[in-house]
């Protein structure tokens, strides 16, 4: 029996001066039934530790939307179990 999962993909970079210091991506699953996943990556060390204020800031913000995302799904699964 074939099951189709569908998923949202959000992708972001931090950067800094131009130069990407941090990569972060979340997949979120339509169905409700499990949480974000949610992926951070270092890849200039150097500029994260120059600037490790701002690049958190960045992660936060990713980490927001990530959950308005999530939240949306919740209210549109609600509302469609509502009207049934």
């Amino acid at each position: 029996m074939l099951k189709i999962n569908k998923t949202i993909n959000l992708n972001a970079t931090s950067e800094i001066d131009g130069q990407v210091v941090a990569y972060m991506n979340a997949s979120i699953s339509t169905d409700g039934n499990t949480n974000a996943n949610i992926n951070k990556n270092i890849s200039n060390k150097e500029l994260y530790d120059a600037n490790k204020v701002a690049v958190r800031e960045d992660m936060k913000q990713f980490e927001t939307e990530v959950y308005k995302v999530e939240d949306s799904i919740n209210v549109e699964l609600l509302s469609r179990k509502a009207g049934k």
